[in-house]
Formats: structure tokens, sequence, C-alpha cells
């Protein structure tokens, strides 16, 4: 008689089961969403002005870090190509100085390379419990700041300096920002990818987002792979403290990397640059295309943070390039994105895209960080009846049976546009 045949054990069959469960509800919990959604107006029918094309833009990345900070181990030529790869016209690194690095290494704060604009900026914690800030423009690279905040304003005032509130809600809440008088600082970080990812190490699913990101960097998917780290779309703690500052300030939203590689496996970066790049990107509106000087050029791009022709995308950022959000009013010129208006009647705030995308499209209407509406179709006509801040999200899905929406993934996020009493 042979030898009687071994079984496995039944525990290892439901260990492998509860993984494949496990897998398998990480996958579709994600994808599935209840949405009630109301039919785009017929702009046509209504007289409604159309979707005018774009001004010059310029599409980039913030927060990038490199060898130059201690927690990183990137060069400029990496981040040169990574650039190039992922489609985008600027980069501006974010680099902590330690105190024994050369003022040398921030010398030159910009410069061209290939193409992209390299922009020399710094990661900045301020003293006092404040929160840090990224900036770049100024002419001498800080360790911290340890003097008051109004002083610090001061300072981006003398040297044309722009500052961006960095980790603005971080999961690590010594990096969080805390005062609510930001003197000289003109942007707010609403999402930063590393904090994010930081977010979802508390979350359950934490073993599938490590395996989605393993699995996919061989396919040359690990950027589909970080933005579903962003399971929670455009309800962020960044976006609700973003709105509740209206009324004291008018930051830019803006979206951040934070973007450190730690090591090299066979001389390649991880993580790479290349992912994050064709993750999370500002789409900035330009008084003019960006001049050939790399510094000038600095400048034109800071002066459109500071007027709010901002929006973010989050992912496919060759057809992000392509959307449209105005202000438009029969006998007006349209208004673009984050500029205040005056209430008209027949208004209406506008947007899609100018040569496409133009299917599986929503739109989410909020109004004074409140919201207002979804509307389903390939482009928004939204009446304006009352004064307030508006704002613009853009979805993008999969299929949709009524309220049910599979696959549903934030796309565009739009600084608001600012609609005031019609005699102010």
């Amino acid at each position: 008689m042979g030898k009687p045949r071994l079984r496995r054990p039944k525990i290892w069959r439901l260990l492998i089961a509860a993984l494949a469960l496990y897998l398998a509800a990480g996958y579709i919990a994600p994808r599935v969403h209840w949405v009630s959604t109301e039919p785009a107006i017929e702009a046509d029918a209504y007289g409604i002005p159309p979707v005018r094309p774009a001004g010059v833009r310029a599409a980039g990345v913030l927060g990038v870090h490199t060898q130059r900070s201690h927690d990183a181990v990137g060069s400029e030529s990496e981040v040169i190509r990574a650039a190039r790869a992922a489609d985008v016209d600027f980069v501006i690194i974010t680099d902590h100085r330690s105190s024994d690095a050369p003022q040398e290494l921030w010398r030159t704060q910009a410069r061209y390379e290939e193409g992209v604009l390299l922009v020399r900026g710094q990661e900045i914690p301020l003293g006092g419990d404040v929160g840090r800030v990224l900036v770049f423009g100024l002419d001498t690279a800080l360790t911290h700041w340890e003097g008051e905040l109004e002083a610090f304003g001061q300072l981006l005032e003398r040297q044309a300096g722009t500052a961006v509130v960095a980790h603005s809600r971080s999961p690590r809440t010594r990096d969080s920002w805390r005062p609510r008088e930001t003197p000289g600082i003109v942007g707010w970080e609403v999402f930063d990818l590393a904090d994010i990812g930081r977010t979802r190490l508390s979350d359950p699913w934490v073993v599938y987002h490590v395996l989605a990101l393993v699995a996919s960097a061989p396919l040359g998917r690990a950027h589909q792979s970080l933005l579903r780290l962003h399971r929670a779309g455009f309800r962020q703690p960044g976006v609700a403290a973003f709105d509740s500052l209206y009324p004291w300030n008018r930051f830019t939203a803006v979206g951040a990397l934070d973007a450190h590689p730690k090591t090299r496996v066979a001389d390649r970066l991880v993580p790479g640059y290349e992912p994050f790049f064709k993750s999370v990107v500002n789409h900035i509106e330009l008084r003019r295309p960006l001049p050939s000087d790399a510094v000038e050029a600095m400048q034109v791009l800071a002066e459109g943070l500071r007027a709010g022709g901002v929006f973010i995308s989050f992912g496919d950022t060759r057809l992000a390039r392509n959307f449209v959000l105005q202000v438009a009013t029969p006998d007006r010129a349209p208004t673009g994105v984050g500029r205040p208006v005056g209430l008209a009647p027949r208004q209406y705030l506008r947007a899609g895209f100018w040569g496409g995308p133009s299917k599986r499209l929503l739109y989410r209407v909020v109004l004074n960080g409140e919201h207002r509406a979804w509307v389903a179709g390939a482009e928004l006509a939204w009446p304006l009846s009352e004064p307030g801040i508006y704002r613009v999200e853009v979805y993008r899905y999969g299929l949709q049976v009524g309220p049910l929406v599979w696959n549903l993934r934030p796309w565009i996020f739009a600084n608001p546009s600012w609609v005031v009493p019609g005699d102010e």
C-alpha cells in the first residue's frame, strides 16, 4: 500500500480565501459610489455662451526633494528626465537645507534643462509650532525661521519670494499649519500626496495598496496606484480647511508631492520621480508664455500663482490641459478661474474640455464650501443666482446605472471663482 496523501491544512485554505476576499474588497470598495446627478443644461438651446479656449498655461509639479535634502537621494538630472517623461513644463524643488550645507548649492534660483523649467525652492519650518512653508524666489537659503510670522511675510515682500503653506492638515500633526493669519503667503496645499499616503498607513486597506504599488511598478502603472491612495477624493482635511478660510484669506489652492526618493536599487531610484510627476499636477494660467530667461520665467509662474488662475489634475495630464472653467455672460468677455466677478443676469459657470474628452464626466458644484449639485454631461453650465465663492470639481467614471457609479475617479480640482454683488 502506498503512503496516504497528505492534505493541506484547512487553515491555509482559509487564509488564501481570506486574502482573496480582502484584495477583491480593496479593489471594489473605492470604485462603487452612489451619486444623485442631474443632467447638464443644453447650453445652445438656452443661448448660453460657449466654452472659450483657455489662455496661456504651464503645467508642473511642486514639492520635490533631491540629494540636497538630508532625506532624499535623487539628482536634478533624474528630475529632468522624469519631468520630460511625465510631460510637465516646470518642477519646483523644495529641498531642506541642513545647517552645514553651503549656500552655493542654492545660488542658482532657476534654470532650464531640456525644455523643462527647474526652480530651486526650499521647504522651511517656521518657529513657534507655526508649521511649514514651500518657498521659492528668496536670495538666501534658510534652514528654518525662528522670527515672528509677520517678519517672515516682510522678508517675502522684500525679496519678492513666493510661499505656499505646506502640509496644511498633515496626519503628522507637528507639521500642520496652525495660525489663521498668513502675511505674505499666497498658496495653500490642499493636497499632499505623501500625506495622503501616510493617512493610508492607518487604513484597513494598507496591505492592498502596498501590493498594488509593488505589482504596478513593473507595468509602468505605479502612478495609477499612487492615485488610488486618494480614496477619499476631494473630501480631504486640507480642502475643508481651505474652504473654511474664505472670510480671512484668499489663498491659491495647490497640490504637492513631497516626493523623497530614499534609496537606489540596481541604480534606479526607489521610489522614482516619474510616477509622482504623473499624479498631482498644477496648471497655472499665465499672463504670457514662459520667457526664455529662467529667473524671469520663475517670476511669471509666481504671478500666476498669486492671481489664483490654477487648477490641479490627478493623472491624465495631457487631457487635463484641455480643461476650461469660466464665468460666462452673453454680453461680456468670459472670466477665468480664480478671478473675482460681479454678479449679473444670465450668468453661468461654464466648464468643459476644449478638444475632449466629452464622455463619462461628472461635475460637482460647491458654493461657500457646501455641496450644491452633481451634474452629468460633457460640459457644465451652472446658473449663478447668488453671490458667493464657487468651486468646480471634475470626475471621470467607467459606468453609470441610475445612482450607481462605477470607478468614479476625482480628476480636476479648480480654484474658486469669487462672485460678488454686481454693485461691488
